[in-house]
């Protein structure tokens, strides 16, 4: 559904996916794929929700570095600044991020002046 751009189809399955198997072991990529399904859309409110919830419930996710990226930067896009600032600065925190992910977050809080 995602490659097909059905982002509300997509939306639907993952919220069904994440109620059914709440501890699977994909629920943390589902739980950054339903973040991204608002991202695209432009709901950055809901996605900084969906990525936060992500970051927290499933923070040993290998999506918890994107998690953490994506709420840095659906905060920034909704005024939230000093938030914003906060989630992007603690990718430096994390050992196990990936470079190209703790790069971005440096860009992103160059280009916001954190």
């Amino acid at each position: 559904m995602l490659a097909r751009a059905d982002y509300e189809g997509a939306e639907r399955s993952l919220k069904t996916f994440l109620r059914q198997h709440p501890n699977d072991g994909l629920a943390g990529n589902a739980q950054y794929w339903l973040g991204e399904t608002y991202y695209v859309r432009q709901d950055y409110q809901n996605a900084a929700i969906a990525f936060g919830e992500g970051f927290q419930r499933y923070p040993k996710s290998s999506k918890a570095p994107d998690n953490l990226l994506k709420l840095g930067m659906s905060l920034a896009l909704i005024n939230k600044k000093p938030e914003a600032c906060g989630a992007l600065g603690r990718l430096d925190q994390m050992s196990d991020a990936p470079a190209n992910i703790k790069d971005r977050a440096r860009r992103e809080r160059q280009r916001l002046g954190c």
